[in-house]
C-alpha cells in the first residue's frame, strides 16, 4: 500500500518569521537613534508640577489633550514627564489614529520614545467594523499592533462572529489576528474552538496551528493544522484531521472540504466509515459528493464491512458509490432511495467462508445482493463456482444464496491426497446457504455431475458420472448427501480404476485454485 507523507509547511514560515524578527530589532534600534518627537499638550484645564514626581514632571486635570505623531489622545487627568517624553492618563482614556482606529481603556502609559500605549481596564479597541474589548491591552504604534494578554473578545458586526481567547495580536494595517489559548469564535452557522488561530479580515480566512474543532448542524470537523474561508465555507485540514457527517466519519491526512456545494476529496490514508451500514472505505484519494449521498474512491481502494462475528475485505482499482432518489408511484409523498457500490478492475475479496474475484461487481445496499461481472469466480470452503454472471443474495448480513447463470460450473476436491474432483455444470445453477456453507444445490437445464462415491468406511467405490436437465443436490457437512433428478435422468458408475480421464472431466473445468485469495492481504496481488 501507498505511503502518503506531507512536508511539513511549517519550517519556511519559523525561518520567514525569525528573518522578520531580527529584521524588527534593527528596525527598533534605528528608530532610538533618530531624533525624539516630543509628545505635544494640547488642552487641560489645569495644569500644574508635580515636584514628588521630578522637577520637570506635569500635572493635568480636566479636558486633557495630547499629541504624538499622528495618534490624538484624551483623558480626565494625567501625569506628563517632558525629560522620559512619556505620560501617565486616567479616567475616559481615548486614542484616535487615523479616520478607522480608535481606543478607550480607564488608564493609560505612554512612551513617545517606544511609541508604545499600555492600556488597563474596560479597554475597546475600534477598527470600522471590528470591536476587541479586554482588560490589558498593550499597543505598539510602529507596528500597529495590538496585543492582549489575560482574556480578550472580538466582534466583527459585517462577518456576524464573536471570538473570545486568553493571548491574542490584532494586526490593524493588515486587519489580521492570532489567538491563542482558549480561542472560540462563534458564528449563527458554526462554531471553531482551537487552541491555537490566525484570522485575516481582508480574506476571510481562519488558519489553525493546533487542535481545532468546527462544529455545525449537520457537521463536526477536528484537524490540527489547516485553514477554513468563513466567507466561501471551503477548508482544508492536514494532521489528525477527521469529518463527522451523516452517521459518517470522514478521515485522512489531507481533507478539502466545500460546505456549500458538500464537495469534498481527502489525499493520502483516507477513510469512510459508515456508521449505519457497518462499512468502512479507505483509498489515497476519495472525491466526496455529500449533496448526492455519492463517494469515488481509487488508489489502493479497499472496502471493509463489518458482520458480527466476521469482516469483508474487498479491493478492486476504484469504488464508486452512488445514491438514487425515485418516485415512488404507489406513495407520491414518499421516495425510494437505491443505494449501490460499485468496483471496477481488479475485484477481489476475501471472508474467512467466501473468497472470489472478478472484472467488476455492483452491490445494492436495498436488496442485499452482489452482482459479478466479468469472468467472475467464487470459493465457499472447498467449493469452486464460476459461471459468466454471478449474483449473491444476501440476509441479515449472512450470505442466502447464489446464482450462477449461463456456463455455471461447481468444483471440489473429492481428496487430498489425489487429483479427484467432484463437479456440477448446467445452463443455470442456485446454491443455497445454511450456516454460511452449501446445503442445498439446484441445476436448472443440461444438468450433469461427476461425483466420487464413497461406503460407509469412506473407501471409493467408483465414479457416478450422471446428466439430465434438473437437479437437486443436498448436501452435509460439505459432502454429498442426496442427488435426484427431476426430468430425464441418465446415470452411470464406473468402477475408481476403469474410467479414463476424459470420463471424469465434464466440459469447462478449470480447476483455479492458484489465484484463490488465502488472507486479506492476497487482495491486492494480481
Amino acid at each position: 500500500m501507498n505511503i502518503c507523507l506531507h512536508k511539513n509547511k511549517l519550517v519556511p514560515v519559523i525561518i520567514a518569521g525569525s528573518f522578520l524578527f531580527i529584521a524588527s530589532l534593527f528596525s527598533t534600534n534605528l528608530k532610538a537613534q533618530q531624533k525624539q518627537e516630543q509628545i505635544e499638550i494640547l488642552n487641560a484645564n489645569t495644569l500644574e508640577y508635580d515636584e514628588s514626581l521630578g522637577t520637570k514632571a506635569k500635572r493635568l486635570i480636566g479636558d486633557v489633550q495630547f499629541k504624538h505623531k499622528d495618534a490624538l489622545m484624551y483623558c480626565d487627568s494625567a501625569y506628563f514627564y517632558s525629560e522620559s517624553n512619556t505620560m501617565d492618563a486616567y479616567g475616559h482614556v481615548k486614542i484616535t489614529q487615523g479616520d478607522s482606529l480608535q481606543l478607550f481603556g480607564d488608564s493609560l502609559f505612554y512612551s513617545g520614545v517606544t511609541q508604545k500605549a499600555l492600556l488597563r481596564s474596560n479597554i475597546r479597541l475600534i477598527n470600522k467594523d471590528v470591536t476587541l474589548t479586554t482588560s490589558y491591552l498593550d499597543y505598539d504604534r510602529t507596528q500597529n499592533m495590538a496585543y492582549y494578554y489575560s482574556g480578550g473578545k472580538v466582534v466583527s458586526a459585517k462577518e456576524n462572529t464573536t471570538l473570545t481567547s486568553q493571548l491574542g495580536y490584532y494586526y490593524a494595517d493588515s486587519k489580521s489576528f492570532f489567538f491563542k489559548n482558549d480561542v472560540v469564535l462563534v458564528h449563527p452557522d458554526y462554531k471553531i474552538e482551537s487552541d491555537t488561530l490566525q484570522y485575516a479580515s481582508n480574506s476571510k480566512i481562519v488558519t489553525f496551528l493546533g487542535p481545532t474543532t468546527i462544529t455545525s448542524k449537520n457537521d463536526f470537523i477536528y484537524c490540527e493544522n489547516g485553514w477554513y474561508n468563513t466567507n466561501s465555507n471551503v477548508s482544508k485540514f492536514f494532521k489528525n484531521s477527521y469529518l463527522y457527517s451523516d452517521n459518517k466519519i470522514i478521515t485522512g491526512d489531507t481533507l478539502y472540504y466545500e460546505r456549500e456545494t458538500g464537495y469534498g476529496n481527502i489525499r493520502c490514508n483516507g477513510a469512510i466509515n459508515d456508521t449505519v451500514q457497518d462499512i468502512i472505505l479507505q483509498g489515497d484519494l476519495i472525491y466526496l459528493f455529500q449533496q448526492k449521498d455519492s463517494v469515488m474512491i481509487t488508489k489502493e481502494a479497499l472496502m471493509m464491512q463489518l458482520f458480527e462475528k466476521d469482516t469483508l475485505f474487498l479491493h478492486a482499482d476504484s469504488f464508486f458509490v452512488s445514491t438514487r432518489f425515485l418516485k415512488n408511484d404507489s406513495l407520491p409523498n414518499q421516495t425510494d432511495t437505491i443505494r449501490n457500490l460499485l468496483a471496477y478492475h481488479g475485484v477481489k475479496f476475501f471472508k474467512s467462508d467466501m473468497q472470489g474475484k472478478a472484472d467488476s461487481l455492483v452491490y445494492n445496499f436495498s436488496d442485499s445482493t452482489v452482482n459479478f461481472y466479468h469472468d467472475p469466480i467464487i470459493w465457499s470452503k472447498e467449493n469452486q463456482l464460476t459461471a459468466l454472471f454471478i449474483y449473491l443474495q444476501m440476509k441479515d448480513g449472512k450470505i442466502d444464496a447464489i446464482y450462477l447463470n449461463d456456463e455455471a460450473f461447481i468444483i471440489s476436491k473429492a481428496d487430498s491426497l489425489f487429483e479427484h474432483f467432484n463437479q456440477i455444470s448446467g445452463d443455470k445453477i442456485i446454491g443455497y446457504f445454511k450456516d454460511r456453507s452449501l446445503h442445498k444445490i439446484r441445476v436448472l437445464e443440461n444438468a450433469k455431475t461427476i461425483y466420487y462415491a464413497r461406503d460407509d468406511e469412506g473407501k471409493y467405490i467408483g465414479v457416478n458420472k450422471a446428466e439430465g436437465n434438473d437437479m437437486l443436490i443436498f448436501l452435509e457437512d460439505n459432502q454429498l448427501s442426496s442427488l435426484t433428478f427431476i426430468k430425464d435422468p441418465e446415470a452411470i458408475l464406473y468402477p475408481i480404476k476403469e474410467p479414463s480421464p476424459k470420463d471424469v472431466t465434464l466440459k469447462g473445468f478449470n480447476w483455479r485454485i492458484k489465484e484463490r485469495p488465502n488472507n486479506r492481504f492476497d487482495i491486492f496481488t494480481r
